[in-house]
């Protein structure tokens, strides 16, 4: 019998500005205890001494230098150079677990379809003045749901580093060039594309160390500082979905469940993605159409679990604060569902945690404000029996 070789792997490391990094996330490919095809460092302008750090490493790294157009941009010189059958994108401020890679590359050993696997990742920062390296939590991956790989990533960036992904080149030709006028949340815009046509397999294992850092961010053209980031991906999460979200088909909604309650239940999901995308006038209406497809039907178990999610957005819930009256909307559009008692309890649940985590951290004027959400979106009568039950449940 003739065995076959395992698939090649090509790494390309985008980089600008990073000379003072990039050693440590290329020492950390090195390390790897699964081979690496090639190694390919694509300098977008940087204007420090990247090159001089990186031609330490001649014998073991392709560097190719261009002019400054953001990271999309770099990646796509990679890609066309790149020689090797699965593609991993490492970052130029991260490091890898020496493990990473092997981990990553057995779904593609077990299973020659897989097209995409992904692992999680922690967070870690490095004390200026004791030189300490202090870990945060590992990012848990969202639940095994039966819900499709796309619908999780549309409901959440919850792989917020690339180098958690490896992918076949296959899938990079496919949805290629990569969109080079997309220069903040680019990794998100390139996972929506994958995940739209690939499903992926994960690995119960850490993939990532991901540095936090005050460094600034971005193309030379939007450099941005690090204070400023969480706005600016908000901001271009909100306008990626706002995109994509009129193009998505029913059948993508519902994960290609072809049952007799996929209308609805693709419906609420668009919902759940529009209100954690802050895109509340499309969240009501794809909550008004759920309840025009099926008014009647009590929730099934997986409904409830996708309406939960509804305030969930990764940013906080700013926007309803300062808003309030989104909640009424959600609640009287949901009026003419019979079951709409437990859709409003599902929804409102996540409000008693994020009340519960301002209480912990005594912010007391959040905590009102999350509390007169609660009441606004489920009723006092409602909210009381529900309020108190969930939030003595959370606590």
């Amino acid at each position: 019998m003739t065995s076959v070789a395992p698939p090649s792997v090509t790494v390309i490391l985008p980089t600008f500005n990073r000379a003072h990094l990039i050693a440590e996330s290329i020492d950390s490919l090195l390390a790897q205890t699964w081979p690496i095809e090639e190694i390919i460092v694509v300098d977008d302008g940087s204007t420090d001494h990247t090159d001089r750090v990186v031609a330490a490493y001649e014998r073991q790294v392709r560097y190719l230098k261009k002019a400054n157009g953001g990271k999309l941009s770099a990646l796509n010189v990679g890609l066309t150079c790149a020689s090797g059958d699965l593609i991993w994108i490492m970052d130029d401020d991260d490091i890898a677990p020496a493990d990473a890679l092997e981990n990553l590359i057995t779904p593609f050993l077990e299973c020659s379809d897989t097209n995409i696997s992904y692992g999680a990742l922690q967070k870690f920062s490095v004390d200026a003045s004791t030189g300490r390296t202090e870990y945060v939590k590992t990012f848990p991956y969202p639940p095994e749901d039966g819900r499709s790989f796309f619908l999780h990533v549309l409901e959440d960036c919850f792989i917020t580093g690339q180098p958690c992904l490896l992918a076949r080149k296959s899938c990079y030709d496919a949805i290629g060039p990569l969109p080079e006028h997309i220069t903040v949340s680019e990794d998100y815009a390139v996972l929506i594309e994958l995940a739209r046509r690939y499903e992926a397999r994960r690995v119960d294992a850490v993939t990532l160390f991901q540095r936090q850092h005050e460094g600034p961010r971005g193309p030379s053209d939007i450099r941005y500082a690090a204070d400023t980031r969480y706005a600016r991906w908000c901001a271009a999460d909100t306008g990626l979905m706002e995109r994509i979200l009129p193009t998505l088909s029913l059948d993508e909604l519902s994960g290609g469940q072809g049952d007799p309650f996929s209308a609805r239940r693709a419906l609420f999901q668009k919902a759940v993605i529009a209100a954690r995308k802050k895109l509340w006038p499309s969240a009501i209406e794809a909550l008004h159409g759920a309840v025009k497809a099926d008014r009647v039907t009590p929730l099934n178990p997986l409904e409830g679990h996708i309406l939960s999610g509804m305030l969930g957005c990764r940013y906080g819930l700013d926007e309803l604060v300062e808003h309030p009256e989104w909640m009424d909307r959600v609640r009287d559009v949901l009026a003419p569902l019979e079951d709409r008692n437990e859709a409003l309890s599902r929804i409102a649940g996540l409000l008693t945690y994020r009340i519960r985590i301002q209480l912990s951290e005594r912010d007391f004027k959040r905590a009102r404000a999350y509390w007169g959400l609660f009441w606004r979106l489920t009723g006092v009568r409602l909210g009381v029996r529900t309020g108190v039950s969930r939030l003595a449940s959370a606590i």
